[in-house]
C-alpha cells in the first residue's frame, strides 16, 4: 500500500478514537455562574450592602467562579425584592399582641422560591419585606440549604459548589420563632470577648467584637448585649462604645448594655456608687452612657443575687430612670427577675410577689425571666439557688407576658465551677434549651436572650444551636422538625453521628434523671463555708459533703453511696469510656469535619474521665472512713488516689491537645493576668492545669475542706468589698 494511503488511514482511525472518547466520556459540568437582580436598590442601607457583599464573597469561596449583579447569561439567578420605605414600621404580630409598651423590630419573615426554566439555568426569587428580612434571608440560604455553617465566630464551613445543589423547584420559608432573639455575653467572667469588648486599647479588639456581631446576624439573631464593668476607662471606653453599637445598627440589630444600680459584686458597672446625691450620679452616668446610643439598658436593681434590700427605695430609682430614659433617649429599659426566690432574699424588708412587678407604672420596663445550669424552666428537678426546680421563673413568666414585654432569659454555660472550668462538655444543655424554646413558643414568648459564658469544649454548638432553633424553617409546605442533634448531623459520618447520640442519651440518663451532676461539679467557696446560715447552694451538690464523708459519716451512710452513688459514677465513667473505644476508630475518617469531630469526642470523653476520677476520690474518703469505724485505725487506701492521679494525667493531655485548637489568645482565656473581671485570669485557666482536680486529691490526701485551701478566687474582690 502506499505511504500516502497508509498515512490516511491512520490519521482516520485517530479520528474514529477521537469521537469514541467524545461521545464515550461524561458530558462536562458546566461552570456556575451566579448574579444579583435588584442588588444594587438595596446598596444605598448597611443592613443590606454588608450582608449582599459577605454573601457575595461567601459564594466566590465556595463555587470558585463568578459572582456578579444583573447578568441574563448567569446559570443561578437571583432576584432580590424591592423595598418599599414604611414597611420597616408594620408591626410584627408579637408587637400586634402587645396591649402595652412593646419595642419595635420589623417583620423579618422570608421566602425563597426556586424555579427551573430549563436544564441549566434556575432561578430563585426572595420574598421578603424589610431590609432585615433579606439580610436574614441571604444567609437563610447559605446555611439551610447551601451547606454554609456558621457555627463559630471564627470559624466557617465553606461547602465546595462545583455544582448547584438545589436541583429542583421549591419554596422555602422562614419565621422567626421570636421577635427579639439573640445572646448576652456574660462578660462579668473572664471570657473570650471580655477584653476585646471593655478595653478599647486591644489592637483589632473592635475587629473581633465585628466578627461576632457578623456570627450573630448570619445566624438570623437580632440581639447583642454584655455586660459593662467598673473597671473601664470611662474616657476611652465610651467612643469604643459607639463603634460597637454603630455597627451592630449598621447591621441591623438591637444592642444593649448590661449596668447596675448599685450591684457590688463582680466589678459590676453602677449608677451612683455614694448614697449622697444618687440621682445626680445616675444622670451624670446615663447622660454619659446615652452618648453611645443603646437599643436597651438591661439593669440590676439589687445589690447583689440574695439581697432583696429597700423595695420602696429601689423603686423610686427605677421610676426617675424610666423618666429620664424617656425624654431624653430610645433606650428601653429591662431588668431580670433573678432564680432565687423573693422570700430567700437576705435582708429584704417584706414580701412581696417578684418584687414591684406587677405595679401598673411599670409597664415600661420590660422583664426576663432568668434560669441556671442546663435545666429546663419545667422539669420537676432542678437543684439550683435553693430551689427544688425552676418552675416559679416559669410561672412568673406567664404571668408577667400579660402585663409588659417579657423575653426568657436561660444559659447556656454556667462556668465558675459547673461545666467548661472543670472542663465538661455537658449535652444535656442541647435538650433543656430545645424544650424551653417549645414552651415559650407554644405561650408565644416574644423574645429569647441567651445567657452566654464560653464557646470553647465544644460550647459553641449550644449557642449555635439555640441561634437556629429560634427559627421555624418550612420545605415545600414541610415543617423542619426541631432535635437536639439536627446541626452537628452535617459534620459527621453516620457512625460519629450514632455516638454524639449515645453521648446524648447517656448524659441525660446518668447526670440529671439519676442527679450524678452532685458529684462531678467542683464544690463552691460558698459550699465549704462551715456556717449553714451562709452555706447557700447555688448549684447541685452531694447530699453529703466530702468533709463529713470522711469525718463523720454513719456506717448506713457509707453504705447507701457505696450501694447507689458509686456504682453509678463507674457506670456512668465505663459507659461513656466504651463510646470512646467504640468509636475511636471512626474520627478521622475523611468526609467528616476533623477539627469539630475531635472537638466534641475530647469533650465528651473527658467528662467520662471527669466520672472516673471522683469515682476514686470518693473511694478513698469512704476507705478511710470505714477503716476508722471498722478497724479503729486510719489506714490509707492510697491506691485510690494514685489512680485518681493517673485519670487527672490522662485527662491532661486531652486539655493539652485541645488547648492548640483554642480560637482565641492563649494568654486571654486560659493563663493568670490582671483583667478586667473581678478574676484576674481567663475562663480556662483552670481547665490548664485541671485546677479543680487536682484540689480535691489535695484534699483528700490532706483531709482540708476550708473555702481557702488551694482557693484561686479573691472573694473580697468578687463581692465587691475591694477592686
Amino acid at each position: 500500500m502506499h505511504s500516502s494511503s497508509k498515512k490516511f488511514l491512520v490519521k482516520q482511525y485517530h479520528v474514529v478514537l477521537i469521537c469514541l472518547f467524545l461521545f464515550l466520556s461524561p458530558p462536562a459540568i458546566a461552570q456556575l455562574h451566579i448574579t444579583f437582580f435588584n442588588a444594587w436598590a438595596l446598596m444605598d442601607t448597611t443592613i443590606t450592602r454588608i450582608t449582599i457583599k459577605d454573601t457575595k464573597e461567601l459564594l466566590e469561596k465556595a463555587c470558585k467562579c463568578t459572582v456578579d449583579f444583573d447578568n441574563p447569561q448567569a446559570t443561578i439567578q437571583i432576584y432580590l425584592p424591592e423595598i418599599h420605605p414604611d414597611s420597616s414600621l408594620v408591626p410584627t404580630r408579637f408587637e400586634k399582641a402587645a396591649s402595652f409598651p412593646y419595642k419595635h423590630y420589623p417583620i423579618h419573615d422570608y421566602q425563597w422560591i426556586q424555579q427551573k426554566p430549563n436544564d441549566s439555568t434556575y432561578i430563585l426569587h426572595l420574598i421578603a419585606s424589610t431590609h432585615q428580612a433579606v439580610s436574614f434571608g441571604l444567609y437563610g440560604l447559605l446555611q439551610e440549604k447551601l451547606g454554609f455553617q456558621f457555627y463559630h465566630p471564627r470559624n466557617t464551613v465553606i461547602p465546595n459548589l462545583k455544582t448547584w445543589p438545589l436541583s429542583n423547584e421549591f419554596e422555602f420559608t422562614a419565621r422567626p420563632l421570636f421577635d427579639k432573639k439573640g445572646f448576652h455575653l456574660h462578660t462579668q467572667h473572664p471570657i473570650e470577648l471580655t477584653e476585646y469588648l471593655l478595653n478599647p486599647t486591644i489592637p483589632e479588639g473592635l475587629d473581633v467584637v465585628k466578627e461576632y456581631i457578623d456570627w450573630l446576624v448570619r445566624n438570623g439573631q437580632n440581639y447583642f448585649e454584655f455586660c459593662l464593668l467598673n473597671s473601664i476607662d470611662k474616657k476611652q471606653w465610651i467612643e469604643h462604645a459607639k463603634k460597637i453599637t454603630d455597627y451592630c445598627h449598621q447591621r441591623g440589630i438591637f444592642v444593649s448594655v448590661d449596668v447596675s444600680l448599685h450591684m457590688i459584686q463582680q466589678k459590676n458597672f453602677q449608677l451612683y456608687t455614694s448614697s449622697i446625691g444618687k440621682k445626680k450620679q445616675i444622670r451624670k452616668n446615663l447622660a454619659w452612657l446615652n452618648q453611645a446610643n443603646w437599643d436597651f439598658m438591661h439593669m440590676e436593681f439589687t445589690t447583689a443575687e440574695f439581697f432583696g434590700g429597700n423595695r420602696k427605695k429601689r423603686e423610686k430609682l427605677r421610676f426617675y430612670i424610666l423618666d429620664w430614659l424617656d425624654k431624653h433617649s430610645s433606650t428601653k429599659l429591662m431588668g431580670r427577675q433573678h432564680i432565687v426566690k423573693p422570700e430567700r432574699e437576705y435582708k429584704r424588708k417584706k414580701h412581696y410577689a417578684y418584687d414591684s412587678l406587677e405595679i401598673e407604672l411599670d409597664k415600661k420596663r420590660g422583664v426576663m425571666a432568668h434560669t441556671v445550669m442546663f435545666y429546663d424552666m419545667t422539669e420537676p428537678h432542678a437543684p439550683v439557688y435553693e430551689n427544688e426546680n425552676q418552675r416559679h421563673m416559669f410561672e412568673f413568666m406567664l404571668k408577667q407576658h400579660k402585663q409588659r414585654e417579657t423575653w426568657y432569659y436561660p444559659e447556656s454555660a454556667y462556668w465558675v465551677t459547673f461545666d467548661n472550668s472543670i472542663p465538661m462538655t455537658l449535652l444535656p444543655y442541647l435538650t433543656a434549651r430545645l424544650a424551653d424554646i417549645d414552651t415559650c413558643v407554644a405561650y408565644q414568648i416574644p423574645g429569647h436572650i441567651t445567657f452566654s459564658s464560653g464557646w470553647e469544649w465544644g460550647y459553641w454548638l449550644f449557642d449555635w444551636s439555640i441561634a437556629r432553633w429560634s427559627w421555624q424553617y418550612t420545605y415545600n409546605q414541610k415543617k423542619e422538625i426541631r432535635t437536639a442533634d439536627m446541626f452537628v448531623k452535617p459534620m459527621l459520618n453516620d457512625s460519629m453521628l450514632i455516638f454524639f447520640q449515645q453521648a446524648i442519651q447517656t448524659q441525660q440518663e446518668f447526670l440529671k434523671n439519676q442527679n450524678l451532676i452532685q458529684w462531678l461539679t467542683a464544690m463552691t467557696v460558698i459550699d465549704e463555708i462551715p456556717f449553714k446560715k451562709f452555706s447557700l447552694q447555688f448549684q447541685p451538690r452531694p447530699h453529703l459533703s466530702y468533709k463529713y464523708i470522711r469525718r463523720r459519716a454513719t456506717l448506713k451512710e457509707i453504705n447507701l453511696i457505696e450501694s447507689t452513688d458509686l456504682p453509678r459514677l463507674k457506670s456512668f465513667a465505663d459507659t461513656t469510656y466504651h463510646l470512646i473505644t467504640k468509636f475511636a476508630n471512626q474520627i478521622n475518617d475523611k468526609n467528616q469535619h476533623h477539627e469539630i469531630v475531635h472537638e466534641l469526642f475530647d469533650g465528651i470523653y473527658i467528662t467520662g474521665l471527669r466520672a472516673l476520677h471522683r469515682y476514686y476520690i470518693l473511694k478513698y474518703l469512704i476507705e478511710i472512713r470505714k477503716n476508722k469505724l471498722l478497724n479503729k485505725n486510719v489506714k490509707l487506701p492510697n491506691t485510690f488516689l494514685e489512680q485518681a492521679k493517673l485519670v487527672r494525667l490522662q485527662a491532661l493531655q486531652l486539655v493539652k491537645k485541645r488547648e492548640a485548637g483554642y480560637r482565641y489568645p492563649y494568654n486571654l482565656i486560659a493563663t493568670r493576668f490582671k483583667d478586667h473581671t473581678a478574676y484576674r485570669f481567663g475562663y480556662l485557666y483552670t481547665v490548664s492545669n485541671l485546677h479543680f482536680w487536682n484540689r480535691e486529691e489535695q484534699q483528700a490526701k490532706k483531709n482540708r475542706y476550708g473555702p481557702f485551701f488551694m482557693n484561686i478566687f479573691n472573694i473580697a474582690r468578687i463581692m465587691g468589698f475591694i477592686k
